[in-house]
């Protein structure tokens, strides 16, 4: 189960990439697969056969750009969120 979701990981992180280097080089869009891709790789850390991979398993969750896109996101807005309602005392 761990090598299934090794490759599983290994496909949609890499799907990601294809999808950002033609966003950037060719400028047609296209929608990242989120969190999926990610949380597989996480899975795949504690499935393994492997005890020492299970220290490393923060990292498919970086190398995952549709994981990392999507908490970079959700941490701007949460930040604008509390900035327009703390500081600025607008609330909607």
């Amino acid at each position: 189960m761990g090598w299934i979701l090794a490759a599983l990981f290994l496909f949609i992180a890499i799907c990601n990439l294809g999808i950002a280097i033609g966003w950037l080089a060719h400028g047609k869009g296209g929608s990242l697969v989120p969190c999926l891709g990610g949380m597989a790789g996480v899975a795949a850390c504690f499935a393994l056969p492997f005890p020492g991979l299970r220290h490393w398993y923060y990292i498919p969750l970086l190398a995952d750009l549709g994981t990392g896109y999507l908490t970079i996101a959700v941490a701007f807005f949460t930040i604008r969120q509390i900035y327009k309602k703390v500081i600025r005392g607008d609330f909607d």
